[in-house]
């Protein structure tokens, strides 16, 4: 007699060790990490908590309001977004994903501007250029 097992989701399997979990390590990275505005988004990264035995892999955690997005739908069609663009970062070994990082929406974002706003992500990690030339 065989048994069905049903299939372990994509999450379950890898996806939680990446996920920064509790109001403690929120807290943490509320306090002690550089903020970076977008139009849409805020970004805020701290280095890896010190009790992490894994320094190469940071964790990620997303604050999205119902006041931002009032519709249930728009908010986890955003974090899905922005799942995925940090699955293929960490997949590039990005640097700034071996520290902690929030991602929080800002108030009042359009639908239209959902796609907008999780591609705000992107380019908000990506490291800045520098202007001019050094001489």
């Amino acid at each position: 007699m065989s048994v069905f097992q049903a299939p372990v989701s994509r999450h379950l399997k890898g996806e939680a060790r990446f996920r920064l979990s509790g109001p403690k390590a929120f807290a943490r990275v509320f306090t002690e990490g550089k903020r970076r505005e977008g139009r849409y988004v805020q970004i805020i990264a701290a280095t890896a908590s010190a009790s992490d035995s894994s320094a190469s892999n940071g964790h990620a955690g997303m604050v999205v309001s119902r006041k931002a997005l009032p519709r249930a739908v728009d908010r986890n069609r955003f974090k899905r977004k922005v799942r995925e663009t940090l699955r293929a970062l960490r997949a590039a070994n990005h640097p700034l994903l071996r520290g902690d990082l929030v991602i929080r929406v800002k108030p009042a974002l359009p639908r239209d501007a959902i796609d907008a706003a999780a591609a705000e992500v992107l380019g908000l990690l990506q490291p800045r250029a520098r202007t001019g030339t050094a001489q």
